[in-house]
């Protein structure tokens, strides 16, 4: 079971405007079924100090971790992660239908002990993305907490860059902003 950290950037990756709860309610809503399978343990959610998310955290039954800067609500909502193994989202993403089964199977085949970092990328959206889906940016990242930790932390990008090489999950992650 992984735990979940719904992070909310400073600069969020998607269209301009677009409203950082309703993103965030889309992104929480599209995690039922994997949480409803078991393969989601517990959510928590990384978002911007002052930025009204608590009503609801609150309602989805999250705990809210705020911060001014995404560095350090980053990092508080790993050290608060409850399990070992981590799915790290990006707000305003949504797995597509297909990512319980597959992170399911994927934890099979891997031990929690020695998990390997597995990669969520985003549907591509552009011809380029369509023709080389590997352009398409990371939505999120599967791996241990404690990699997670002792990597250099600077946000979302730059800590999925310095995990390593990562499987790349089959299913992927649409804009819901």
């Amino acid at each position: 079971m992984l735990s979940t950290i719904v992070l909310c950037e400073d600069s969020p990756s998607g269209r301009a405007g677009a409203d950082i709860a309703v993103m965030l309610a889309r992104t929480l809503a599209s995690l039922v079924p994997a949480k409803i399978d078991g393969v989601l343990y517990d959510v928590k959610i990384a978002g911007p100090a002052k930025a009204g998310l608590g009503f609801l955290a609150n309602h989805a039954g999250c705990a809210l971790i705020e911060a001014h800067s995404e560095e350090e609500r980053l990092k508080r909502a790993l050290k608060e992660a409850r399990g070992p193994n981590v799915f790290l989202l990006r707000c305003g993403q949504a797995p597509e239908p297909g990512f319980a089964e597959e992170v399911h199977d994927f934890l099979a085949q891997n031990s929690a002990a020695c998990l390997r970092p597995a990669q969520l990328r985003a549907a591509p959206e552009s011809i380029l993305e369509r023709l080389f889906p590997s352009l398409a940016p990371v939505a999120g990242i599967i791996a241990l907490r404690e990699s997670l930790l002792s990597a250099p932390c600077g946000g979302f990008r730059k800590l999925t860059g310095s995990i390593g090489p990562a499987i790349i999950l089959r299913t992927r992650a649409r804009f819901v902003g």
